[in-house]
């Protein structure tokens, strides 16, 4: 956006029991600052500078490279305190807004800035609605102001504006005297000025974002039998046709493609999902499942995961740092850790990838079409060949070439008469 750039302010807003400035606060797991700088960056307002409380210091690496200024207490508004970049800068008009204000919009911002510049206005308010919001939402708008202007406004300002409330007020006054009016920009959106100034408003804010997010969603395609429970932070990316179950929360830069089935009671984090899976009461994070994977229940994907086009995983699975081949079945009870595992294979109950020595960790390597029989151990650095056979109950500590059945364990022996010798009460 050419001849703009932005002050974002915070306000001070102090949260009981908390030190953590409202602009941190998040927002479908993410922090309200990051929305604001999302709609920006989506804007096109490149060029911006942040004014920041004393105490709260943790926005700063939220900012980037744009600049920090530190508003000194009773300066006014955090224009004010601006006033030396401002002053400093080419751009023509400058957007004033609330760090705090998630619901600020791209859209709604270029609209009331092609407003702003095609009408030559010297202000130009930013309102959810009609007269009773403007005056409503007066002292925690968003607005547009020249740079011309907002110079006059900083000479004639008589410094009894200390919490910086009334600048807007002060401004139309301005305004006024020169027989002018600030203009307004109707957002046509009620969310697009509240802020977040208590715990219980950021309550609200999460239940506003979660229903625009799911709306969004719904126009994709998405599918939702009820909302209960289902937490999905925007930058989620989902196909048409999937279903969305209750009780489960997507995060992160996750996309899940078309016609899955997700939850119900699933968690997913940073992970991409292909088109026509299912994952029940599963946790997976930083990984990937490719097409028509069935995962689940009670199992988890930990980091670094790949299971690739139709593996099928049962309950109380869990997977970490492994490659899983296609088609291969893993049905319950198993831990797969630091593996390369190949096409078609499958785990029997119970199987185990000893993959930790006490000091490193080593990875194990099994073919194609092998198979593991139940309660197989298989201790790293390891290898089954394609087509591997593990009996039931065998501990696997080195190579089994193909074809081959690999059998470790202890040989049966019975021992006659030995209950009666050493549980003679039960006998009686």
């Amino acid at each position: 956006m050419q001849n703009a750039a932005a002050v974002i302010y915070t306000s001070g807003f102090d949260f009981m029991h908390s030190n953590k400035p409202a602009a941190l606060r998040e927002v479908v797991f993410r922090p309200i600052v990051e929305w604001v700088n999302e709609a920006l960056d989506s804007a096109g307002i490149c060029e911006r500078c942040y004014v920041i409380n004393e105490g709260e210091e943790d926005i700063e690496k939220y900012a980037g490279e744009y600049p920090v200024v530190i508003r000194k207490p009773e300066s006014g508004h955090p224009l004010f305190s601006a006033k030396e970049w401002i002053e400093n800068r080419e751009a023509e008009n400058f957007l004033a807004v609330s760090a705090e204000a998630v619901f600020t919009n791209p859209d709604v911002l270029k609209a009331a800035f092609e407003r702003h510049v095609s009408a030559s206005e010297k202000l130009t308010v930013i309102a959810s609605a009609g007269r009773e919001s403007f005056i409503k939402e007066l002292s925690q708008s968003a607005f547009w102001i020249t740079k011309t202007f907002l110079s006059e406004v900083f000479e004639k300002n008589d410094g009894e504006d200390k919490d910086g409330n009334n600048f807007l007020v002060e401004a139309m006054k301005i305004l006024s005297d020169q027989k002018l009016v600030a203009a307004t920009h109707v957002a046509g959106k009620k969310e697009i000025n509240m802020r977040a100034t208590d715990s219980a408003s950021v309550l609200t804010l999460n239940a506003a974002a979660r229903t625009l997010i799911f709306k969004n969603l719904c126009a994709e395609g998405v599918e939702f039998a009820c909302l209960d429970g289902i937490i999905i932070e925007p930058s989620v990316k989902i196909g048409a046709g999937t279903t969305i179950l209750p009780g489960t929360i997507i995060k992160g830069k996750t996309e899940i493609g078309k016609n899955c089935v997700i939850g119900p009671n699933s968690y997913i984090e940073n992970s991409k999902i292909g088109d026509g899976t299912e994952v029940n009461s599963t946790q997976i994070r930083s990984s990937v499942l490719e097409n028509n994977v069935s995962i689940g229940p009670w199992s988890q994907v930990r980091p670094g995961c790949v299971i690739h086009d139709g593996c099928k995983i049962g309950d109380y699975v869990e997977i970490k740092n492994s490659e899983v081949g296609a088609r291969t079945a893993v049905a319950h009870l198993t831990y797969i850790g630091d593996a390369d595992v190949g096409e078609a294979v499958n785990f029997g109950c119970g199987c185990c990838i000893a993959n930790y020595d006490g000091q490193h960790k080593h990875r194990t390597v099994i073919g194609d079409h092998a198979f593991l029989g139940c309660n197989t151990n298989l201790v790293a650095p390891v290898e089954l060949e394609a087509f591997a056979y593990t009996a039931a109950g065998t501990t696997v500590t080195k190579k089994v070439p193909e074809y081959a059945l690999a059998v470790g364990r202890a040989k049966q022996e019975n021992i006659e008469g030995w209950v009666k010798k050493h549980d003679a009460i039960k006998i009686k």
